[in-house]
């Protein structure tokens, strides 16, 4: 397990948190701020499209599963507007059970973290990206 040092390439960087469920974003958000430079969050797409289209973020960690605009949504509006942002995003999700999901997730070859996850688990896979 790495120490808070070992982030150091995540200093200076900005993250956009979108999930619906308030808990996940608050706890993912306390535990990046002494980290990363920026964290936002956005409880659905149409919250996030719209932060994405005023500026650019580093990481984009997106549930799938949200009302309004689910995320696989978000992800191809993203990607026709911003198409430099598609390789920051990072799903995360508890939905893996569903073939839809997996094979989304597969063909957009991003990364996943299936939910529950530990903070250490996300900032490593970020680190090394």
């Amino acid at each position: 397990m790495r120490d808070n040092g070992a982030y150091k390439n995540l200093s200076g960087r900005s993250v956009l948190m979108v999930d619906d469920e308030e808990i996940v974003a608050e706890v993912i958000k306390e535990a990046m701020a002494p980290i990363v430079s920026a964290i936002e969050t956005a409880k659905n797409g149409e919250e996030a499209l719209a932060k994405v289209l005023e500026r650019d973020f580093d990481y984009i960690l997106l549930d799938i599963k949200m009302p309004k605009m689910n995320g696989m949504d978000f992800f191809r509006r993203m990607s026709s507007l911003k198409p430099h942002l598609a390789k920051r995003v990072i799903f995360i999700t508890g939905d893996t059970e569903s073939e839809t999901t997996r094979s989304f997730i597969r063909t957009y070859g991003c990364s996943s973290l299936n939910k529950p996850f530990g903070i250490r688990e996300l900032l490593n896979l970020m680190a090394d990206s």
